[in-house]
This record gives structure tokens, sequence and C-alpha cells, in this order.
């Protein structure tokens, strides 16, 4: 098995094992919320470079974790969003991410897999055409260089 099949095997078995995730997608990031089969929490892995070293491979991911907005039809004169689930989905967003994050940082994986560089993680608010919210954070991960191939 190669380093592109390994790496995406890891992760998305890192988001499968989460019991809080129910859609795993390889799409490109603005294609997302184009599915309408999509179940949320949803995860997508956008693969956008790779660089081969002498030691390792390195995956530049933008992983994009989203859940549905809802919102009650009540009228309320507050600006906290109390009619909607938006804390909620940060919370759930953010736990889904913080888990796979901590994971990676023990390094404690079969195939060597660690954080070469971690962006910040960016709120999304009402994003894509389904009012979704979410986490979207660019990192790159670095895989051991087997030199192997298909």
């Amino acid at each position: 098995m190669n380093e592109v099949s390994k790496m995406y095997d890891f992760l998305i078995g890192l988001f499968q094992s989460n019991d809080l995730v129910n859609t795993i997608s390889l799409v490109n990031t603005m294609d997302i919320d184009s599915n309408k089969e999509n179940i949320y929490p949803l995860v997508n892995l956008d693969l956008r470079e790779t660089e081969t070293q002498d030691q390792a491979i390195v995956f530049s991911f933008r992983i994009t974790i989203l859940q549905q907005r809802d919102i009650k039809p009540i009228k309320i004169d507050s600006k906290l969003l109390r009619n909607t689930n938006y804390v909620d989905n940060l919370n759930e967003t953010h736990s889904i991410l913080n888990k796979v994050i901590n994971y990676l940082i023990r390094q404690n994986n079969d195939y060597d897999i660690e954080i070469v560089q971690q962006g910040t993680n960016k709120i999304l608010k009402e994003w894509g055409l389904s009012n979704l919210d979410g986490l979207q954070l660019d990192i790159d991960l670095a895989i051991p260089n087997e030199g192997s191939s298909c």
C-alpha cells in the first residue's frame, strides 16, 4: 500500500471511530454542500497538495467539519442566537476535530503519521447552501517516505 492510501485510510479510520461523525467525504471544499444525501455532522478531507521529501511525504489537507443549523421559529429580542443550535454545532464540530488533533499529537499510530504544521481553526457560520456551522483547518501531515508504489 502506498503512502497516499495509508494517509487516507488512517484519517478516515480516525474520523469513523468517532460516534459523532455521520459522513466522511473527499471532495473539493467548495463542493461539500452540493450532495443532498449528506448526513451531518460531516467531515471533508480535501487533499490540497503533497511534497515529497527525502525522509517523508508531506500532505496538505483542508479539513472541514460541518453540522446543520436548526432555527426554532420563535421571535426573540436577543442577539445571542438562543433560537438556534449554533453553539451546540460549534461544540460538536470542535470536539470531533480536537479528538483527532490530540490523537495525532500523541503520535500513537502504526503509520508514524505526525503533524508538520497546523493552522488555526476557522469558524464557519451559516456556511454553504444548507445553513451549516462548523470548523475548517489547514494542516500538514507527514508520513515516512518508504518509496513504495502501486
